[in-house]
């Protein structure tokens, strides 16, 4: 008799238990990525929000100091007594503190949208693998079980069993020997 190559020996067994296993890791997987999902979604929109807020203080400051310049004119368009060139550097300086503030935040953002696809993405991976580790597993379990019922089926039938070894992998060894002992006994 010739070695088993059928991925699926007991179907009903092995996706049974399959998806059984599949189902409670990936119930935990979509339990983690939503709350990680809503914590980001929440942060996300926080972050959104001072964006928005630090892009209104820029143009309010610019009007701000354009009216400030435009008040400190006397009638002949000249600057009163202020440090001009002091008030353009310290306004530059904090627009550009502001827009370097606000691409930290994008950045953020873009980054939390990349690690809730990366865990999606490693979800579906593991579901994939998780499942081939599993029917690979129950087939260790079910060509035992498959071989032993044969045996019986044989025994029923009147005829004597053809005893072989298991696979190198296979489970229920243990439990095998024991049953061709027993048969090589009758």
């Amino acid at each position: 008799m010739s070695m088993r190559r059928k991925l699926l020996i007991d179907k009903k067994f092995q996706l049974k238990t399959t998806f059984r296993i599949i189902g409670i890791i990936i119930i935990a997987f979509i339990v983690v990525i939503a709350i990680t999902g809503i914590i980001s979604t929440d942060n996300n929109r926080k972050i959104s929000e001072a964006v928005s807020d630090l892009n209104r203080s820029i143009e309010k400051e610019k009007k701000t100091v354009e009216i400030l310049f435009d008040s400190s004119r006397d009638k002949s368009g000249a600057y009163r007594h202020l440090k001009v060139e002091e008030l353009i550097d310290d306004h530059l300086e904090t627009a550009a503190l502001m827009h370097t503030t606000i691409q930290h935040l994008n950045n953020i953002i873009y980054k939390n949208l990349i690690l809730i696809t990366c865990m999606i993405v490693t979800g579906i991976l593991l579901g994939v693998f998780l499942f081939i580790y599993l029917i690979r597993l129950t087939n260790r379990i079910s060509g035992p079980l498959k071989v032993l019922t044969s045996h019986i089926q044989n025994i029923l039938a009147g005829t004597d069993p053809h005893l072989r070894e298991l696979r190198k992998n296979d489970e229920l060894k243990e439990f095998y020997i024991q049953f061709m002992e027993f048969i090589k006994k009758k």
